[in-house]
């Protein structure tokens, strides 16, 4: 990489166009930046950072704050580098967010960051890309390094690798990340951490496994498990819990036997005094039994006579059934032949009574109702004749009522078609205005949507305004707290290395010790010590200070940038809120418009429906039109006929009134005299019926009088008194069986031999019998249960021990793989005893590129110190729980031996760390490709070298130049002016700084 040409604009402390002709400055190979402190020399270094990566290096990088405050209003801030990047001459032109001013009115807007790439080609600038992340990332490709490698290698600055090299191992690990990619040996340390957690977990998981098991084993065998019981151990003691248990099982088993025994025996004795007892009641009872049958004699002997008398009279009770039947069936016949009669009087007064019988003088006999139903049928017939001819009087009648409705309703609707008529250019007229009321709001409406949104924008707008003011407020109160805070750290910053600087000599004096030699002079004769006077300033007490500056000056750059966008975003919200104007008011306006913009669009949407209406309105009145017309036609044609129907029905109707009589029509009167002829013709045979039925009644009644008389009863009367139904005599026969049946085996069981033997026994006691009964079966479930138990438990231990077997089987490659694993995650994270320097693997990476650093630094560093000091990498342990792979010592070729870099003099410090960042520059640019870096910049510590060393130092860069390398030095030491001729000179006023070349 070499830079040729950097062009800044309004950037930093310079506020006009200033030019940077690097490939003038570097023909000599070595150039100074000079100029007063605060005057821009290292702005210069931050517009080449800017150019490549977008940003800046430290707390410099809040990008909104890089515009400079001399810059004229509108001047936009600018940077543009030409750059030679892996034989590719490129240049980047870049530009930082800032705030312009609006191009009308009052206020500001933000103008976004921006670049353009552009690769020079054949004498022309071909652009590559203007999108900040493309740009971005294609530069990073062709430099071969991230801003902060960058940063370290190309800016090398003094100050923080002179913190490096007095850094502790943390410390120094975290610069040599960023410089150096460790992630993929850092995610083999995450990785075995992972598994050997993840074994972790699934060998807990299985020793919890085996203890639920063991514990399952000690409730089976109703012991504690004891505590600790080392999985190797388990398998014992389970086999010594499953030997107990068989041999309780065997004794328990023998024990139930016995008990068994015993029960059976108590349990028969009690079995057989039961059965006598039994008998003895069974005797009771059937002897109880015999005394109650012996008293129920009587009404057995009752129910036989019962049944004899039933069985003497059941001949004569089909007769006297059949009577019964035939007297019922006559009463039903005459009834129903009364009713008919009763109901055919008054329309038959032909009917005349002709019985004689007492029972049937009111009926008439059936001859004359058949002669009475002829007639009335020849009637009907001679009616029927006239039936058409008065279904021809209704239907001419109706259909010429039918003709005068129709004819009406067509003089109605023609009258109607007339009326809608008359009105229909009015609702034309109505309908053509609606449609044209429409087809205006289609027109206006765009426009009022847009007003009704630009008055919504510009209400959303005044809202945030007025919010942005109040957070605004409070951004600005904070600047300027803080930019007190930061003045008041520099100040005390500043206060400090004075007073350090003064007492420098006294601090080296303090160091001395008679006789031994001055690290200065190298004198061990020491005069004049000088002595110490005023604060006591340490290494400690001053870099707490810097960090308190760092920390202030990125919280004000923090603060900054927040006050920087509220003011960007609240002159972006009084733009478009149309300025101060109040938030009522805009309410009011947003109202307005939109209540002008929901009218336009209510009223538009109906076009559609207001032209539709009117084709429709149109082609209805067409319709109206046609329609009047033919309902006048139909009007009178229809009432042309309704005359000639008319006259039609008046001469048929002469005809039919004299037929009809008294009834509504001649088809009913013919109807009516049909049914009465029908049911006169039954009432005919209901007569003959009863006449038949009564002469089988008288027959029936003789009949069995005779057959009474013929078994000798008293009469009819007293052998219907003694019948019985089926049920009754079942009922006689069921208790005279059961009485008979009962009785004969009451005596046979009182025969049995058995209950004539338990007699002569005497009776046991059940209750002492059944009590030892008892006792014996209780002590059989007792022994029987503790077997049961026993061998349960011998059964689940079996179980059990083969779940122990089969976990322990799989537990056992399960811990060596995790002791394998544990081992190389602790060994990898610097946790292992075999680890003697306590380092994790992405440190031993860094540990090495730390040794080849030192090893680069040395040769140059060997020059500068005039061949006295060698920076070394030390592997050393760090004491209690530090690490150790990233120290640096010194060796001292004077003494011979090795010193902490803390111990080296100012001067010797910045030898050092110029060898060490040097070193680390030809280090990294090796990891990142191997990509020649040709211009270098060295910023600032020279002015704590004697003449001496900062010769040995003037020849370190020359030889860099020697190399093809362009370096610059940032320094405002008056002597490097007299050394280096080529200068480029910063020079700082009240309008902003000034590049002289």
């Amino acid at each position: 990489m070499r830079l040729h040409r950097l062009d800044v604009t309004a950037f930093g402390p310079f506020a006009d166009r200033q030019q940077v002709d690097f490939d003038a400055l570097g023909d000599g190979g070595l150039f100074l930046f000079t100029g007063a402190t605060g005057a821009g020399k290292t702005s210069l270094l931050d517009a080449v950072c800017f150019a490549l990566y977008g940003q800046v290096p430290g707390a410099r990088q809040q990008t909104r704050a890089l515009r400079s405050d001399h810059a004229p209003d509108g001047l936009a801030p600018e940077v543009v580098l030409e750059v030679t990047l892996r034989d590719r001459r490129m240049r980047v032109t870049r530009s930082a967010a800032w705030d312009r001013p609006k191009r009308r009115g009052t206020g500001t807007v933000t103008e976004n960051a921006s670049v353009l790439l552009e690769e020079r080609s054949g004498g022309d600038w071909v652009v590559l890309s203007t999108r900040l992340d493309e740009a971005g990332q294609l530069l990073r490709d062709l430099t071969g390094l991230s801003m902060t490698q960058f940063c370290q290698v190309v800016l090398l600055p003094q100050g923080q690798f002179a913190e490096f090299l007095r850094a502790d191992a943390d410390k120094r690990r975290a610069l040599l990340e960023s410089l150096f990619d460790t992630s993929r040996f850092a995610a083999v340390e995450a990785w075995l951490v992972r598994r050997r957690q993840e074994t972790g977990r699934e060998l807990d998981e299985l020793d919890q496994r085996l203890g639920q098991v063991l514990a399952r084993v000690g409730e089976a065998a109703a012991v504690e498990v004891p505590d600790p019981l080392p999985p190797d151990a388990a398998a014992e003691w389970v086999d010594e819990l499953l030997t107990a248990a068989r041999s309780a099982a065997g004794a328990a088993t023998t024990a139930a036997e016995t008990a068994a025994v015993a029960a059976d025996g108590a349990a028969a004795t009690l079995a057989q005094a039961r059965h006598d007892h039994e008998l003895r009641a069974r005797d009771t009872a059937l002897r109880q039994r015999l005394a109650r049958l012996t008293a129920g004699a009587p009404a057995r002997d009752a129910a036989v006579a019962e049944l004899e008398a039933a069985r003497a009279v059941a001949p004569v009770l089909p007769l006297l059934a059949e009577a019964g039947r035939l007297q019922t069936e006559l009463e039903r016949v005459r009834a129903l032949a009364g009713a008919a009669h009763d109901r055919l009087s008054t329309a038959a007064p032909v009917l005349a009574v002709t019985g004689t019988d007492a029972t049937a003088a009111v009926l008439p006999r059936a001859r004359a109702v058949v002669d009475a139903s002829q007639d009335t049928r020849a009637e009907a017939g001679s009616l029927r004749r006239l039936v058409d001819q008065e279904r021809e009087v209704d239907d001419l009648s109706l259909a010429a009522e039918t003709l005068a409705q129709r004819a009406v309703e067509a003089q109605g609707l023609a009258a109607k078609a007339a009326e809608w008529l008359a009105a229909a250019p009015a609702r034309r007229a109505a309908l053509a205005a609606a449609r044209d009321d429409a087809r205006s709001a289609a027109d206006a409406a765009p426009g009022l949507v847009a007003a009704r949104d630009v008055a919504a924008a510009r209400l959303d707008a005044g809202r945030r305004r007025d919010v942005l003011d109040v957070e605004l407020a409070g951004a600005r109160d904070l600047l300027r707290g803080r930019v007190d805070a930061h003045q008041q750290a520099r100040d005390r910053l500043q206060a400090l290395r004075e007073a350090r600087l003064a007492g420098m000599a006294a601090e080296l004096a303090e160091q001395l010790h008679p006789g031994q030699d001055c690290p200065v002079c190298g004198s061990a004769e020491h005069p004049r010590p000088a002595a110490r006077g005023g604060e006591q300033v340490t290494v400690d007490t001053e870099t707490e200070a810097t960090e308190a500056v760092t920390a202030a000056e990125g919280a004000r750059q923090a603060a900054a940038e927040e006050a920087s966008r509220l003011e960007a975003d609240r002159a972006a919200a009084g733009a478009a809120a149309g300025g101060d104007t109040a938030v009522e008011v805009l309410v009011a306006e947003h109202a307005a418009a939109a209540d002008r913009a929901a009218a336009a669009l209510s009223t538009a949407a109906r076009l559609g429906e207001a032209e539709q209406a009117l084709a429709e309105f149109d082609r209805e009145r067409e319709a109206w039109t046609r329609d009047q017309v033919a309902r006048g036609a139909e009007a009178a044609s229809l009432a042309a006929q309704v005359a000639q129907q008319r006259a039609r029905v008046a001469e048929l109707l002469e005809v039919v009134v004299g037929a009809r009589g008294n009834d509504p029509s001649v088809a009913a009167r013919a109807e009516r005299l049909d049914r009465m002829a029908t049911e006169l013709a039954e009432l005919a045979g209901e007569l003959a019926e009863a006449e038949r039925l009564e002469t089988e009644v008288a027959g029936a009644l003789e009949r069995a009088e005779c057959a009474v008389r013929a078994r000798r009863l008293e009469s009819l009367e007293a052998a219907a008194a003694a019948a019985r139904d089926d049920e009754r005599l079942g009922e006689l026969e069921a208790v005279v069986h059961r009485h008979d049946s009962e009785l004969a085996a009451v005596t046979e069981q009182l025969d049995d031999p058995a209950l004539t033997a338990v007699a002569d026994r005497e009776p046991a006691d059940l209750d002492g019998l059944a009590a030892a009964a008892a006792a014996t079966a209780a002590r059989r479930d007792e022994e029987l249960a503790r077997a049961a138990a026993a061998a349960a438990r011998v059964t689940a231990l079996s179980r059990l021990r083969g779940v122990v077997d089969s976990t322990l089987a799989e537990r056992l490659p399960l811990a060596a793989r995790h002791r394998t694993v544990d081992a190389l995650s602790r060994l990898a994270e610097g946790k292992s005893a075999d680890n003697r320097l306590r380092m994790s693997l992405s440190a031993y990476v860094l540990a090495a590129r730390l040794e080849q650093v030192a090893a680069s630094a040395s040769q140059r560093l060997l020059r500068m110190s005039s061949g006295r000091y060698t920076l070394l990498h030390s592997d050393d342990g760090g004491s209690g729980r530090a690490r150790g792979g990233l120290a640096l010592r010194v060796l001292d070729a004077w003494t011979g031996q090795e010193r902490d870099p803390a111990s080296l003099s100012g001067g010797e410090s910045f030898s050092a760390s110029l060898a060490l960042a040097l070193g680390l520059a030809d280090v990294v640019t090796a990891e990142a490709g191997g990509a020649l870096l040709e211009t270098l910049f060295v910023d600032e510590g020279f002015g704590t070298l004697d003449d001496e060393t900062l010769d040995e130092v003037m020849g370190v860069l020359d030889d860099l130049r020697d190399g093809g390398r362009t370096v610059g030095l940032v320094s405002h030491v008056a002597d490097l002016r007299q050394r280096i001729p080529v200068q480029l000179r910063v020079e700082k006023g009240r309008r902003g700084s000034l590049v002289r070349q």
